[in-house]
């Protein structure tokens, strides 16, 4: 029975990319614990710590066309121990009493740290994936639309006018600063454990001293995983850490949906996401509906992500380790993983079809009939006067009247003597108009899509 809507036959497709799906499926938990202890066996043959021959069989054995989920759970429903079903259920599958050998040295928490890690791996592979595509999608939009006049809004209202190519170049590098956090994590992130009962490696020094390390080593090798120094056994620091990169990034996706959620709105029509005209349905009773769908998808999930990572940040090991974060671990890490994908699979739907209105982007610029370029005069007549508080007052006085009897900013300013003077209609005209106070929008803009700190 499914409770989950992301395992519903109705939601299911809305949910991650299915390679995420898949690996923290209960069939992908299985798959990763059965390549654990064929590894380990197979290493511990080769070293001589257990008979070669056991080592083989085990190592055929540990798939599930040998092993079947369904026998493991029923085992587990009277031990209550997930590694020991596993280990039991294996042992029956193999011949020759090589299973007397499975897991041998082995702790529970050395099978779910190592499997778990490379489910991360996995994961975490496709995550930067799907990044990447995004960061790709965003620098093209920038390169196209650099010279795209548009209002720069502070505190919800106009301060100056910007490019919507420097806006989408703001937002691929803060996508590509996740992509070098992404790298960054991975020598922390994906590292295995082979050490034993209390990670000091008693139980394999007991049965071959000089070879512990090399075994445990051998094993993370073989998997692609990283060696730890020492046991990370009691140590859940990496995983809150993984949990709060999906955090960070969720926020940033957060901000671009809702940007576009924000500019998507009747009043300001100046984006929209992709809709589907012909078969796209946005409400049950009012036909004309076009609702931002994917920004409102990303801008529910985020909290989800970020809640799930606030509880990994307090889930420590009780002394040398507990089985508390286990649980919590199972919950919410896969969740999770799967909700970054969703997320970014959203944005990549929003910003492979990004509808632009260039119209209604100038149609707001002018609206407020010059006031958006007051720093620009103020800036002008500060440097006639030498005086900028001065004219920081002047030129406030002007918006204000302006602003609030409804009249243009130009006129404004011409009938206030103090300010007027010092300008002609068409010096006015040449100040006031946006295209001439961009800074370095354009460069900026070209920096990023140039190249400038690619992953």
């Amino acid at each position: 029975m499914s409770v989950h809507p992301m395992d519903f036959k109705i939601y299911g497709d809305d949910f991650g990319d299915p390679r995420i799906r898949e690996i923290f499926s209960e069939r992908g938990v299985v798959e990763s614990w059965l390549l654990f202890e064929a590894t380990l066996a197979q290493v511990q043959g080769e070293l001589d710590m257990i008979p070669r021959e056991a080592a083989e069989e085990i190592a055929r054995k540990a798939s599930l066309e040998h092993v079947s989920i369904e026998r493991v759970a029923h085992i587990y429903r009277e031990t209550r121990l997930s590694s020991v079903s596993l280990i039991r259920a294996l042992r029956e599958a193999c011949e020759g009493g090589a299973g007397e050998y499975i897991h041998y040295g082995a702790t529970t928490q050395d099978l779910f740290d190592t499997s778990l890690a490379l489910r991360l791996k996995g994961a975490l592979n496709i995550i930067d994936e799907e990044a990447r595509q995004l960061h790709g999608l965003l620098l093209d939009l920038a390169r196209r639309y650099r010279d795209t006049l548009m209002v720069g809004r502070t505190h919800g209202q106009h301060a100056l006018p910007i490019t919507l190519g420097f806006k989408l170049a703001v937002w691929s590098e803060a996508i590509r600063e996740h992509l070098e956090r992404f790298g960054q994590i991975k020598e922390r992130l994906l590292v295995g454990n082979v050490s034993g009962a209390v990670g000091n490696f008693a139980s394999f020094c007991a049965i071959d001293a000089p070879n512990a390390l090399r075994m445990q080593d051998m094993v993370l090798e073989r998997l692609g995983l990283d060696v730890p120094v020492i046991s990370i056994q009691p140590r859940t620091e990496r995983l809150a850490e993984f949990m709060n990169l999906l955090s960070l990034v969720s926020l940033t996706l957060e901000k671009m949906a809702e940007e576009v959620f924000t500019l998507q709105r009747t009043e300001f029509g100046e984006l929209e996401e992709p809709y589907d005209t012909e078969k796209q349905i946005s409400s049950s009773t009012m036909p004309q509906k076009r609702n931002p769908i994917h920004a409102e998808l990303i801008r529910a999930l985020v909290r989800k992500i970020r809640s799930n990572a606030g509880v990994m940040s307090g889930a420590f090991m009780k002394e040398e380790r507990d089985m508390s974060p286990f649980y919590l671990e199972d919950l919410i890490i896969p969740e999770t993983c799967v909700l970054a994908s969703t997320v970014l699979e959203a944005a990549k739907v929003i910003f492979s079809g990004l509808v632009v209105n260039e119209e209604r982007m100038r149609r707001n610029l002018d609206s407020t009939k010059g006031l958006l370029m007051a720093e620009a005069l103020m800036l002008e007549l500060s440097k006639k006067t030498g005086r900028k508080e001065t004219a920081m007052d002047l030129v406030h006085t002007a918006a204000m009247i302006s602003f609030e009897k409804g009249v243009p900013f130009t006129r404004a300013v011409l009938e206030d003597e103090a300010i007027g003077r010092h300008f002609s209609a068409d010096d006015l005209e040449r100040i006031l108009s946006p295209e001439h106070y961009l800074g370095l929008t354009r460069a900026l803009v070209d920096r990023v899509v140039s190249g400038h700190g690619q992953p």
